[in-house]
Parts: C-alpha cells; structure tokens; sequence
C-alpha cells in the first residue's frame, strides 16, 4: 500500500510542476509579467531543477534529488548574481562532481554482504549467488549471471554505460524482491523467466522503462520484482532471452 502511494507522490509532483509552469508561461506570453520568464522556465538548468524535485518524492532517491537541484541552481547561480562566467569551464566539472556524489549516496550499506560489481570496460562478466546485488557502470558494461534461490534484488547503477542482468536461473524472495536503478545516459537489461511478475515504479525522464517479455496469463504472482528508481536519458528493459 505504502509503494503505491509513493508511486502516485511522483505523478503527482510532476503533474503540479507542469500546470504551474504551463500557468507561468501563459502569463508571460500574455505580458502580465514584469520580466520575461521564457528564458527561465524553458532551460536545461530548470530542467535539472525540476528532475530533482520529481526525485525528492521517492525516500530512497532524496538524495541524488537534492544534488541535481544542486547543479542546476549552481549553473543557474552566475547568471542570477550577475557574475560572467564561461559554461564550458565549469560544465564537466561539475557534472563530475554530481555524478560522484551520486555514487557517493548510492553506496552499499558496510553492514551488507554483497559483492560490489565494478564494470569499466566492456564485455566484463560475473556471476553471483548472493542474494542482494551492487552493481556499477561507468563509460562502459559488462553482463552478470543471478543464481540465488532467495534474490531479494539490490541496486544497479549506470553512468555512461549499461549492464545485463541474467536472472534467468535465480528465483526471487518471498519476503520481497526489489530493484534499485539509477541510469543517466546508460542502459540497463534485466532478463527474468517469462512467469515472473514486474512492477515498475521508475521515474524516467527522457529515458524509458518497457517490458519486453512474451504477455502470458501464467505470471506466478509469488515471484515477484519491483523495479524502481530514476532512469535519466537512458532505459531499463525486461527480456525472457
């Protein structure tokens, strides 16, 4: 009950935010307002402002929520005190800054006992029979093969990059099986057996989460796998291969 509601928190965010800057637009187009607002509301630095809000709706995502509002009332900051400065001086480094902190907030708890997959390059594999996953990708991927018979999922992050998740042999915890994803220009595959039960709650903004699996009626409603977190510029897919 408590996933669901969080599920429609994020809607909700997003929906208001849209009304109140369509309404803001509108008067501007109108000139009731006393300085031009297009040049504000339609910038990729309110657009990072405004994922960031989308984001601060999910409790376990406050985090990075708070970072790209951040970055974009950082990249917003010179121009708002009037001080020149040049975009390309500070735009990667602070990009590399976000998405370090990022990482930084994202990282497994001392107290589990998962094994952290680091994928930098390509074509690096793994296989894991732990129950709960850590999975990184930067500029690059790699493919690791699931066989716990309690996968109670765990998180994947990707960053310029992607990984394939063959979960295929491996059968999802009864006590609950959830996956926590963060994409930003990446990509991630999950590939379950046909009879298991997705439930998305990702957030993605240009980006996209599809269920690419045979529809059949023979879903087993005990193995289930909520998928939720925030894709970016990027996707997640669920594959049956």
């Amino acid at each position: 009950m408590e996933t669901k509601q969080t599920s429609i928190d994020r809607r909700a965010v997003a929906g208001i935010l849209l009304i109140v800057a369509g309404a803001l637009l509108m008067l501007d187009m109108a000139d009731l307002l006393p300085f031009s607002l297009r040049y504000y509301i339609i910038s990729w630095k309110t657009l990072l402002i405004g994922i960031g809000l989308i984001t601060l709706s999910n409790r376990e995502n406050r985090t990075t929520g708070y970072i790209l509002i951040g970055l974009g009332l950082f990249f917003w900051l010179p121009e708002l005190l009037d001080y020149r400065v040049r975009l390309s001086t500070i735009f990667w480094p602070s990009i590399l800054i976000g998405i370090g902190l990022i990482m930084l907030s994202r990282r497994g708890s001392s107290e589990s006992k998962s094994k952290k997959h680091i994928f930098s390059g390509s074509n690096r594999q793994g296989v894991s029979d732990e129950d709960v996953i850590d999975e990184l990708a930067i500029f690059g991927g790699g493919n690791t093969r699931i066989t716990s018979e309690n996968f109670k999922g765990g998180k994947i992050t990707a960053i310029f990059g992607g990984s394939d998740i063959d979960m295929k042999t491996a059968l999802p915890s009864k006590e609950g099986c959830v996956i926590d994803v963060f994409t930003l220009f990446g990509g991630n595959k999950l590939i379950v057996s046909n009879d298991w039960q997705i439930k998305s709650e990702v957030v993605a903004i240009f980006g996209g989460f599809s269920d690419k699996r045979i529809h059949t009626a023979d879903r087993n409603p005990e193995k289930l796998m909520i998928v939720k977190g925030v894709v970016l510029f990027g996707g997640v897919e669920i594959k049956s291969y």
